[in-house]
């Protein structure tokens, strides 16, 4: 008989096995090159340099980033990066006793008293959701949500907090906790309507805690095909399994990723000014983090207003696809826009903004092709390894 989340130890050294591979990539970080490959005309640019910058989100009024950055501090720290300039000033530290990843979001518009432009972000351990307004104060929205932590399933413990643009569930907030595997909607009042325990059959037939990290709640579109009216999860592990939510009930289903491996960010290819979009990608590279831009998007074939994108992270860069349903094949395409490969980087989020004009000496790339720049990277007990 299997033992339930393979607590015989099997799940744990698998993702100590993991850590240990991600450890011997860090190693080789010291002089890395970040090499960058793009498909269908999509042009790549260094877009600035950060100290640690990791999760992040945008806002439409203030034409400016918000993403967490020195990543390892703890607290976990939040900083904006002005779109024209380029300028990056802090704006807020939450409390917490980890510094684990947060994945946080800006909330397009006012919601239940909180203004546009605030800031929803929660931290591993804490079972509460943050809101950081756009001067910088903190409040707590709620706690006493799902914050266990189980060290047999994953040596991390990362957050996530999104928001029910579409209104599929009365525009209510998700939150997930990857630590115990466990992924909430939490409503207006700051009340859990249901939590839900993601578990999956792995490959060699074993039950497996869900790691829940990337979260998306879409709503009704034929381009998202099977995907509409669902809460999106992808896991913090190198594994093709990822989940659908009712946001309604809660109840899931363990499907296929359409792209090969693990999504690490979901994104929508929407305008909110009409503004030409480029779509900013994080990599994570300790002192030397970066963050591209790429542009001249329109060339992807098939690309529709409010199609979805999903990032890939890989130990050593990650891969972006372009996705949408092909009705008349009943299935999902994608197609690969960009490729990012350097010892020791990570890809950790990415974001649809207004397009920046590049400086001319940071062009990295036109069309097809690659070019490496130089990198430093030093990472500390970060994260599994990607295959």
């Amino acid at each position: 008989m299997k033992p339930a989340f393979s607590q015989d130890g099997y799940a744990l050294m698998r993702r100590l096995w993991s850590y240990v591979l991600s450890v011997l990539c860090m190693a080789q970080a010291a002089h890395a090159t970040v090499t960058v490959t793009t498909n269908y005309g999509v042009v790549a640019t260094e877009w600035t340099t950060t100290n640690g910058n990791m999760k992040m989100d945008f806002d439409w009024v203030r034409d400016r980033f918000v993403i967490q950055y020195n990543y390892g501090t703890i607290p976990p720290q939040y900083a904006t990066i002005d779109l024209a300039t380029k300028a990056l000033n802090h704006l807020a530290s939450t409390t917490s006793s980890t510094y684990f990843e947060t994945l946080l979001t800006v909330l397009p518009q006012s919601w239940n008293g909180y203004a546009q432009g605030t800031t929803l972000v929660s931290s591993g351990g804490t079972g509460n959701i943050f809101a950081i307004d756009p001067s910088g104060t903190v409040t707590t929205f709620t706690s006493g949500l799902p914050s266990a932590h189980n060290w047999w399933a994953t040596p991390t413990n990362y957050t996530t907090v999104r928001w029910d643009e579409f209104g599929v569930a009365n525009h209510d907030l998700f939150y997930a906790n990857e630590g115990s595997g466990e992924v909430s909607r939490v409503d207006s009042s700051g009340n859990i309507v249901w939590t839900t325990a993601l578990s999956y059959t792995d490959s060699y037939g074993y039950t497996q805690q869900g790691l829940p990290e990337a979260l998306i709640v879409l709503g009704s579109n034929p381009r998202w095909g099977t995907f509409q009216n669902k809460v999106l999860v992808g896991q913090n592990y190198p594994t093709s399994t990822m989940f659908t939510i009712d946001p309604v009930t809660g109840s899931f289903q363990a499907v296929t990723s359409p792209i090969p491996g693990a999504p690490e960010s979901f994104r929508l290819y929407h305008s909110r000014t009409g503004a030409p979009l480029a779509l900013y990608v994080s990599l994570y590279g300790g002192s030397n983090s970066k963050i591209y831009q790429l542009s001249n998007l329109t060339g992807i074939p098939n690309l529709q207003p409010d199609d979805l994108f999903i990032a890939r992270e890989l130990n050593g860069g990650g891969e972006v696809y372009h996705v949408y349903w092909d009705s008349s094949a009943n299935s999902f395409v994608s197609q690969q826009i960009a490729a990012f490969s350097a010892p020791g980087y990570f890809l950790e989020d990415m974001v649809f903004a207004p397009q920046a004009v590049p400086e001319p000496t940071s062009l990295l790339l036109f069309a097809t092709g690659a070019v490496g720049v130089g990198a430093f990277r030093k990472r500390s007990g970060k994260r599994q390894a990607r295959r």
